[in-house]
């Protein structure tokens, strides 16, 4: 069974900002859309001084980073349930304005009700046991009017990758259904909409052109706490897959990797 949204396997996986590092450096050096996730993603929110801003799963914080003029006369809470990751968000926004960084787990949101204009949660809410739960509780502390950012992995990502996993090795599951099973673009909707009255959906058009081995071993081996891939990569094997992928490159030259991505944009009156 997939351990993607088990509390202690994602300890493994965001207890530092290494296995998140490794895993951005992929989609920064093969991404064939020049805008960048992270710049699509901030360009979506509405920012206006005097407004308070609240991201859930921050990780470490590369939607700021270099945004100091945009976020002046905000106030912006920086949240992640690791204190590893919220060291890397320290880190990596040093010196910018309006930034409060809180321990929070988004099934118990340690505010008031109607605390904050935005909410975003940036590719995290599948890793939440209880989505419901913690839905509820972002309804609760937006103000009315009010607006939450959750952005998500489709059913059709990675699905060359996917196939080359399991050519290696069939036993593999890489966790992408149940991710998008949990909250993706195809089931996100369905359950933003119990607490939500308006939900829109916006898609980021994407793929990976991978044309090195090595950056895409480091993904996959990354992977720890998600699926089971470290429980079947691992040893000897480890040396099998990279040659593997070596060789899968050197025959065609390249790994053309699909990506579907987006963000919903809800709303209460």
């Amino acid at each position: 069974m997939s351990s993607f949204n088990n509390s202690d396997e994602m300890q493994k996986q965001y207890g530092s900002a290494v296995n998140l590092n490794t895993r951005a450096s992929l989609h920064q050096l093969f991404s064939t859309n020049p805008m960048g996730w992270s710049n699509w993603v901030f360009k979506s929110i509405a920012l206006r001084p005097g407004k308070e801003i609240l991201e859930l799963g921050c990780g470490n914080a590369s939607l700021w980073a270099d945004r100091a003029k945009q976020l002046a006369g905000l106030r912006l809470v920086l949240s992640d349930f690791s204190q590893g990751m919220l060291r890397a968000a320290r880190e990596k926004t040093h010196g910018l304005p309006g930034i409060e960084y809180r321990v929070i787990d988004a099934q118990d949101i340690p505010f008031q009700d109607v605390s904050f204009d935005t909410v975003i949660a940036n590719h995290m809410l599948y890793h939440v046991a209880d989505i419901d739960k913690a839905l509820g509780e972002i309804a609760r502390v937006l103000k009315p009017g009010g607006t939450f950012y959750a952005t998500t992995l489709g059913r059709g990502t990675y699905r060359e990758l996917i196939d080359l996993l399991y050519q290696f090795d069939p036993a593999i599951d890489f966790a992408q259904d149940a991710i998008t099973d949990a909250f993706g673009l195809e089931s996100g909707e369905v359950k933003l909409r119990r607490y939500f009255t308006s939900v829109e959906i916006r898609r980021y058009p994407d793929s990976l052109h991978v044309t090195q081995a090595q950056p895409l071993i480091d993904y996959v081996l990354s992977s720890q706490g998600i699926g089971n891939v470290n429980e079947i990569i691992t040893g000897e094997r480890v040396a099998q897959f990279s040659r593997y992928i070596e060789d899968t490159l050197a025959r065609d030259g390249s790994i053309d990797i699909s990506k579907d991505a987006g963000m919903f944009i809800a709303r209460n009156a």
